[in-house]
């Protein structure tokens, strides 16, 4: 009896281990763009910023002009493809707009990018962009929806 019970408690044992690896590896696993990074008001409004701040360059439906690079369509995917979506900020808020380098806030950068998410076919969620770097480096960038 008592070495049924030692069995059982070595068993019990075995899967809280196994259930605590298992999402404690999810938890930490980075997150995707296609694990809805940015909300729906976000990307309104970064459509918002966009057009007085952006488009000029980079085209009114984000297409790119002359030697302007694209910010939506296969080409800007897979030029990001597998970066940390942090990368893709920092460029935005330390060299655009070309005319006054770091002129927009970390808020109105998120924004941006959040609308340049969308127009890529990336879903929202329901929690906003952080217009910080370092707290995005650990999403990224994936140009085609993982399987799971």
């Amino acid at each position: 009896m008592r070495g049924s019970l030692e069995a059982k408690s070595a068993i019990a044992a075995v899967v809280v281990l196994g259930v605590t690896v298992i999402f404690s590896t999810n938890a930490q696993a980075p997150a995707s763009v296609w694990d809805g990074v940015y909300t729906e008001d976000q990307a309104t409004g970064g459509a918002a910023l966009y057009q007085p701040q952006c488009a000029s360059c980079h085209g009114k439906a984000l297409e790119g002009t002359g030697q302007n690079p694209p910010l939506a369509g296969d080409d800007f995917k897979t030029n990001w493809d597998g970066q940390p979506l942090g990368d893709l900020f920092e460029k935005m808020r330390t060299s655009m707009p070309a005319d006054r380098p770091g002129k927009l806030s970390g808020e109105q950068n998120a924004a941006i990018l959040a609308y340049m998410l969308k127009r890529n076919g990336f879903p929202a969620g329901s929690t906003p962009l952080k217009g910080d770097a370092k707290a995005l480096q650990p999403v990224r960038f994936e140009s085609e929806k993982p399987s799971k």
